[in-house]
């Protein structure tokens, strides 16, 4: 079976993803008093922006935990800019109610915003896994990865059968330290932090569709190594990391070194690691 990733592993994150941070940027300064374009505003995004992009150790967290890196998608980059301006200016103190705020509220009115950018390849790709045990499996809600499904078929009808196939909001990034199904942590080299690999609603997704198949049956494409790829390939999973700008040094170096891990340079090679090798 494969299960592939889709923002960012079949489109261009970056791309897609600007009208997305610009419509967040303009609600968060809303949210905090201020107008669009705020000068004090744009200081906190840049200088956290910067932040990030110069620490290997920054990460997205999630309800207390330090989950992915934060800087190799639009879509996390933005929470820790999130929580620098709400922080300086002390809105949406309580934990509950700013996790609420960014991670249904304000992601998912801006996710809307972003236009459809495929990598090169995605069209034929996902057209040539027709007739295959091939899954899309997604932190994005199932509609919206349809909808941009549907435009990167353009009205061609030879992506149809993907739209039973799709499986949204699987929570890759929540982590349960109570859930013993899979090894606690991996270290990478390189990385201080540990990957922690308890995703227990992203491993009951997958293996809902394995159907009683060990995760030896699997093979997982995605672009972010801690989110898609490190808790099936610790419970025996083939993984191929759809690299980009963003990908840490060590997450490269992680994959090419294991033996059931491959960087994927196109995504014309996905479906022969997939099924032909």
């Amino acid at each position: 079976m494969l299960a592939l990733d889709f923002d960012g592993t079949m489109t261009d994150a970056e791309l897609e993803g600007e009208p997305f941070t610009r419509g967040y940027l303009e609600d968060l300064a809303l949210l905090v008093g201020r107008a669009a374009g705020d000068p004090e505003v744009d200081a906190i995004v840049a200088a956290t922006r910067a932040a990030i992009a110069a620490d290997p150790e920054a990460a997205f967290e999630w309800a207390g935990r330090r989950v992915a890196p934060s800087d190799v998608d639009p879509y996390l980059r933005i929470v820790p800019i999130a929580h620098a301006v709400l922080d300086r200016f002390d809105a949406f103190p309580r934990e509950p109610d700013r996790a609420a705020l960014l991670g249904r509220l304000l992601y998912k009115y801006n996710y809307a915003k972003t236009t459809v950018v495929p990598r090169p390849g995605a069209r034929a790709l996902l057209a040539s896994l027709a007739g295959t045990d091939s899954w899309i499996v997604t932190n994005s809600h199932t509609d919206h990865v349809r909808h941009k499904i549907s435009v990167i078929d353009g009205g061609g009808g030879e992506l149809a059968w993907l739209s039973t196939r799709v499986r949204g909001l699987a929570s890759k990034f929540e982590v349960d330290d109570a859930w013993d199904g899979a090894p606690a942590e991996l270290r990478l080299d390189g990385l201080e932090r540990p990957v922690l690999l308890r995703r227990r609603k992203y491993h009951a997704v997958l293996s809902e569709l394995l159907g009683g198949r060990g995760f030896d049956a699997l093979t997982v494409v995605g672009d972010i190594f801690e989110l898609d790829l490190a808790m099936p390939l610790a419970l025996g999973a083939r993984v191929g990391l759809v690299a980009g700008p963003g990908t840490p040094p060590h997450e490269r170096a992680y994959v090419e070194a294991h033996p059931r891990a491959r960087i994927l340079a196109s995504l014309d090679d996905v479906r022969g690691f997939a099924f032909d090798a």
